[in-house]
């Protein structure tokens, strides 16, 4: 039983608009996408492949690499529907982005939004985990553009990313996402995403207003888009962020849920799959943008990947590709 992963189309709103003034019709992108133009609104739900293929194409055909910044920059609050809401409403900074990170999969199950520690500091990040997705840095530069309004919007601009971190190597022009949030850049990591201050965490909401909060909170609760999530869709959307913490366990991932390991197998075995093949069709999706977008070792993408030694990598690679890591690196 597999769900097709979707993801909320309203930041693809303002892209016409955007075409237009570089040429370029909105029809001429979505061709082939399978993304149809009355999908491009506020409330509606697309594949998330076909959403990551619609970025692509805005990119391909205006000759423009920073698409994903420049749509980016477009979006607010707002953009995230009753997510938004939430958010707004929230008393700290903390609270926001921790709704941001639980709430995200009401609004895609095709990438990951997450928090980790990074010694006192904290990493919002992002990352893609839909297998039939393509390989591409624009969703990655949509979602940073992205962080730091959202972050600007909520503090009214009190507060700023203390660094950008990227998984991808360093572009012709890295100034342009210096110019996210005037702060410094990091390239070839093996994640994306903002690193914030942990005393930011604390910082108070000027919108902050706890009855219209739960009152968003019990309406984005109460709406379904669809049919309700396979436990198979929320173990995926864990697993991504979940292998960059070492917490890739079957153990791990059940008790985030609230459920024991052998009830977590009984009802993916239901569904037609196992942990064990949920984390391997993970792994192989990040393991592939991390081969393509950036310049990070084999050695290093084991680890990040969770995997004991690199020739254990190496070899579950070869299962999935017919060929070794480097091979694949250096054809893709």
């Amino acid at each position: 039983m597999t769900q097709m992963p979707m993801q909320r189309a309203a930041s693809l709103v303002p892209l016409a608009h955007m075409l237009e003034e570089h040429g370029v019709s909105l029809a001429s992108v979505i061709e082939g996408t399978g993304v149809l133009a009355d999908e491009v609104r506020q409330d509606a739900f697309v594949p998330y492949a076909a959403f990551l293929s619609v970025l692509d194409n805005a990119c391909r055909l205006t000759g423009r690499d920073d698409i994903g910044i420049l749509l980016g920059k477009r979006q607010t609050l707002a953009t995230l529907g009753t997510l938004g809401t939430v958010m707004r409403h929230a008393a700290t900074l903390g609270e926001a982005i921790g709704d941001f990170a639980a709430l995200q999969i009401n609004n895609s199950t095709g990438g990951a939004v997450y928090l980790m520690k990074a010694d006192r500091d904290i990493i919002l990040g992002y990352g893609v985990y839909d297998a039939s997705a393509p390989v591409t840095s624009q969703i990655y530069d949509l979602v940073l553009a992205v962080g730091c309004n959202l972050i600007a919007e909520l503090t009214g601009g009190q507060v700023a990313p203390e660094e950008i971190v990227l998984s991808r190597s360093v572009p012709h022009d890295p100034a342009r996402y210096m110019r996210l949030a005037r702060c410094p850049v990091r390239f070839g990591q093996h994640q994306t995403g903002l690193l914030l201050r942990a005393s930011v965490l604390h910082f108070p909401l000027p919108a902050a207003n706890k009855a219209q909060r739960d009152l968003a909170l019990a309406r984005l609760l109460s709406v379904r888009h669809g049919t309700p999530l396979t436990l198979s869709a929320h173990v995926r959307h864990l697993l991504r962020p979940f292998l960059l913490m070492g917490h890739a366990r079957m153990a791990d991932v059940a008790q985030r849920l609230g459920m024991q390991p052998r009830s977590m197998r009984r009802r993916l075995r239901a569904e037609g799959t196992t942990f064990e093949a949920i984390r391997d069709e993970v792994r192989q999706v990040v393991a592939r943008e991390l081969l393509r977008l950036g310049d990070l070792s084999i050695a290093d993408i084991s680890a990040t990947l969770a995997y004991s030694t690199p020739s254990s990598f190496v070899h579950a690679f070869r299962r999935w590709s017919g060929t070794s890591p480097g091979l694949w690196r250096s054809a893709a």
